[in-house]
């Protein structure tokens, strides 16, 4: 009987104890300037650890979108150093993860276009190499269904026939940066359209000629069709070109070069 009433005691005191460290863990995150229903679960999600708010952080989107299936987001968050590692998220998409970047040895930059299923918040987490992330983001909103409608593609009998087809240019900016911009065809099937399986680029990598990573994206199934994309990889006066890597959910492989022209572009 004692042995009983020692266990409850200690099972009371356990619950006690994880309560207090639950009740600080939510007490610890900021609150959401967009005050989104989905913002303790997306942030303990994507961005685990120590989160500030940080409008160094700029996310440009328009107010309303015109077109829910090809939304235009820019993300700029040059301002910060050291930066490793940048999350784009929409919360109220069925599927919220769009992509992450790796800037390795890029601009803290990213331009991209994205799918919505309704009006969000797109959030963008910014992670420093101290572990901290620095979030910010924009409220879109959107007429609907971005996400389940088909992909243009499948009205043509022969869209497997332009798969990976890309037309991309590279620019110097500055005397150690470029900007990169790329299209490449491809229907990027969320899986959420009846009778069409999911289909996307999940990877976009770039390198220099000897193979040093400057930045790789993991792509997910927000992305828009025929993803467009900029970054801006840093380059000196030794790399003359850039190669692309891309790879899609069923292995296919695309790979392309890019001059940098020796002239800054003004």
């Amino acid at each position: 009987m004692i042995n009983r009433t020692i266990k409850r005691i200690i099972a009371a005191a356990a619950l006690v104890i994880i309560s207090q460290v639950s009740t600080a863990g939510a007490s610890s995150l900021p609150q959401d300037p967009l005050n989104s229903v989905m913002w303790e679960n997306l942030a303990g999600r994507f961005f685990p650890g120590e989160i500030v708010i940080d409008q160094r952080v700029r996310v440009s989107a328009p107010h309303d979108a015109e077109d829910q299936m090809q939304v235009p987001i820019t993300i700029d968050a040059t301002d910060l150093d050291n930066v490793v590692e940048i999350v784009a998220i929409a919360d109220l998409n069925p599927i919220p993860h769009i992509l992450t970047l790796h800037p390795t040895r890029a601009q803290a930059f990213i331009g991209f276009r994205v799918k919505l299923e309704q009006a969000s918040p797109i959030r963008v987490g910014v992670k420093t190499s101290d572990g901290v992330w620095h979030v910010n983001g924009v409220i879109v909103n959107a007429a609907g269904g971005g996400c389940t409608a088909p992909a243009l593609a499948h009205g043509l009998d022969n869209w497997y026939k332009t798969l990976g087809q890309t037309r991309a240019i590279t620019r110097r900016e500055t005397a150690d940066a470029a900007r990169l911009s790329l299209r490449m065809r491809h229907p990027m099937d969320t899986g959420l359209a009846p009778g069409i399986p999911v289909f996307y680029l999940n990877t976009i990598e770039v390198t220099s000629p000897n193979g040093d990573e400057l930045a790789k994206i993991e792509m997910f199934e927000p992305v828009s069709e025929n993803p467009t994309l900029t970054l801006k990889p840093l380059v000196n006066d030794n790399i003359s070109e850039l190669l692309v890597y891309a790879r899609d959910t069923e292995a296919n492989e695309f790979r392309f070069s890019l001059p940098v022209s020796d002239t800054i572009d003004n």
